[in-house]
């Protein structure tokens, strides 16, 4: 690595992954807590939304408004509820099942500007050309539509066409895009990752598998561009949480992922100071170093049969309706309590006045 100097040029790299951009708002607010501020900032789908509203205010501040958005975020608010979208898309041939609109909304609703170009810090928003597979970055231009390009998942949202390219999530290509900060000149990396989830807990369902596949893959094009960084920068990876068992669908869990990220990055700030960390991070999905995990091939675990599936998938899916039904009742159950305290004072504060106006008669 080339020698380093006083004062580097410091990018901060955000991440794509859904609702796990939760992790990197807990993440960025420990280390603008450790006074580490950035000179530009480049972020790819959910990262890019974190990144923009951070590179717009790059302070305690900021951060705390990116806070407030993870906290208040539902799943509606992203990924719009509408059996009519993907019936049309099928029958005429469409790009994507779900409507952009809510996140156009939630992405209009948080953002106070109107263009790149008004943001405190540089602002890269990377997207990918679905015609041909090449990156696409955004510095100057209307930030809402750039950000529409960078989060249009493919097959999910519709690709945003625009200069003759037809632009899908960044996350396809470059999904931490330390290889555009490096060739934009900075001279010290700061990844902001979303970790990966617990391998602990084993996927039981279609959509749970997808997801961890989506989730390893991502993060395998990160352990790539590490090592082929790690020499030619100062290259700082913020250690996400250790565990992550919460899905990228699931944006019920943010507080848990801010708090969880804040705790792994103050306490890895306090014991190892804000220092180059390639050699010494443990990625799971890092093919490029050893140990190499040899393994016997044997006759492999029989499948389920398929009524101990059922049971199992109908035990998974009967768990969750659980725990959101004594969510809701709970709920229920703490607004009639303050609804019939209201009443009571409405009460005690009438019979208060007629007792009054019955006196003076």
């Amino acid at each position: 690595m080339k020698e380093r100097s006083n004062n580097p040029k410091t990018a901060f790299v955000f991440s794509g992954g859904a609702s796990l951009g939760a992790v990197e708002c807990g993440a960025l607010k420990a280390i603008v807590e450790h006074d580490i501020q950035a000179d530009m900032v480049l972020g790819t789908s959910v990262g890019s939304l974190n990144g923009a509203m951070y590179a717009y205010n790059p302070t305690l501040e900021g951060v705390k408004a990116i806070e407030d958005v993870w906290l208040n975020i539902k799943v509606w608010d992203v990924f719009s509820p509408s059996p009519i979208t993907p019936i049309l898309s099928i029958t005429t041939f469409g790009l994507n099942l779900i409507s952009p609109k809510n996140i156009r909304k939630l992405i209009t609703e948080n953002m106070e500007f109107t263009r790149i170009e008004e943001t405190k810090l540089p602002l890269y928003i990377i997207g990918t050309d679905i015609k041909c597979g090449q990156e696409v970055v955004f510095n100057k231009g209307l930030a809402l539509e750039a950000l529409m390009c960078s989060v249009a998942i493919p097959g999910v949202f519709p690709p945003q066409r625009m200069h003759n390219y037809s632009i899908v999530d960044g996350g396809m290509v470059n999904n931490s895009p330390i290889s555009t900060a490096v060739r934009l000149g900075a001279e010290r990396v700061v990844v902001f990752p979303i970790g990966v989830p617990s391998a602990d807990q084993e996927p039981r369902t279609v959509a749970e598998v997808l997801i961890r596949a989506f989730i390893f893959l991502l993060n395998r094009q990160l352990a790539t561009d590490i090592q082929l960084y790690k020499d030619k920068v100062e290259l700082i990876i913020i250690p996400p949480p250790d565990c992550i068992d919460v899905g990228p669908h699931d944006f019920s869990k943010s507080k848990q992922l801010i708090e969880e990220s804040y705790a792994k990055a103050k306490e890895w700030l306090e014991n190892d100071g804000f220092s180059p960390n390639a050699d010494t991070n443990l990625h799971p999905c890092d093919v490029h170093t050893p140990p190499v995990n040899l393994m016997e091939a044997v006759i492999p675990e029989p499948e389920m049969k398929v009524t101990t599936r059922a049971k199992e998938g109908f035990k998974h899916s009967t768990k969750g309706m659980k725990e959101s039904f004594e969510k809701t009742t709970d709920e229920i159950y703490t607004g009639l309590k303050k609804t019939a305290g209201e009443i009571k004072k409405k009460l005690l504060k009438k019979d208060t006045e007629d007792e009054s106006t019955d006196k003076k008669e």
